[in-house]
């Protein structure tokens, strides 16, 4: 087993469990859950497999190879996918088409009915005369008396005060001006961490990050439907979203999940119910 692997490289190298918290972020609790293969005590198979990928990347040993096996003996590897078959082209024999219907093929295999070319002949006519009573009204102009032309008056410029607002249009104009303002078109979300923790990332569905943000270090992600963030110890992120601090990520301690989109404004939407529920029974 994965865990019986993980557990002998640790005593191998002389290594405790509070060693391996301290140097992975991953709670000493999920650790013991995964050499004794208690899988019932681990937040779910994707928090599983990224302790579990972490842990083996501190120990130096082959991390991908240890995830596949640990999905392998708990029912979660994905089945190979067969690739699609190709197509195969189409042909075309005189044999299966009828006499009837050889009048409807051209060259290019560009469908031309008879309903088109009338209407392009149609509107071939239209244009040609349109372009022979427009030059007959051109030359009736020409050969028409010149007309006396009278120099219009100047305009006389008059300056108009601009109308003062009352408290009430302005009260309009602003909310006016909010409505016109266009609502976001991405979603941005930035971590600073106050101490070292894994964290996996996925915007727009595609896993970006997972691994281990050192303390201190600030992390920014954008894309244009969701941002999804999870985070072994919750209390070590500090999080923004579209441009506003949000504050602390969650408890110290906790493995939090939250998704993000383009009209978050507060952290209270963005706990999925599944996540919340797990995270009331910690």
């Amino acid at each position: 087993m994965v865990g019986d692997i993980l557990r002998k490289t640790r005593e191998k190298q002389g290594l405790t469990i509070a060693d391996i918290e301290k140097g992975t972020s991953i709670r000493a609790l999920y650790i013991e859950s995964i050499e004794r293969g208690n899988i019932d005590a681990l937040p779910g198979m994707v928090y599983a497999k990224g302790f579990v990928r972490n842990y083996a990347g501190f120990l130096h040993l082959d991390a991908e190879a240890l995830v596949q096996q640990f999905a392998e003996e708990n029912g979660t590897a994905a089945a190979p996918t067969a690739p699609p078959a190709a197509e195969k082209p189409r042909r075309i024999s005189l044999n299966n088409i009828g006499d009837e219907s050889l009048s409807e093929i051209s060259i290019g295999s560009r469908h031309a009915s008879y309903t088109g070319m009338l209407g392009k002949l149609a509107a071939g006519i239209v244009v040609l005369v349109a372009l022979v009573g427009g030059g007959a009204a051109l030359v009736s102009y020409i050969n028409s008396p010149a007309r006396e032309t009278n120099t219009p008056p100047a305009p006389v410029h008059v300056e108009s005060q601009p109308a003062q607002k009352t408290p009430a249009a302005e009260v309009n104009a602003v909310d006016e001006a909010r409505e016109a303002t266009p609502a976001a078109k991405d979603v941005r979300v930035s971590v600073h961490l106050t101490e070292r923790c894994w964290t996996e990332v996925t915007v727009d569905g595609k896993n970006v990050f997972e691994g281990i943000i050192e303390n201190g270090k600030t992390q920014s992600w954008q894309g244009k439907e969701s941002i999804v963030v999870r985070a072994g110890n919750a209390g070590a992120l500090e999080v923004t979203a579209n441009g506003k601090k949000l504050g602390k990520f969650g408890d110290e301690g906790d493995v939090v999940e939250r998704t993000f989109t383009r009209t978050t404004k507060t952290l209270t939407d963005t706990l999925p119910p599944a996540a919340g529920n797990a995270a009331e029974q910690q």
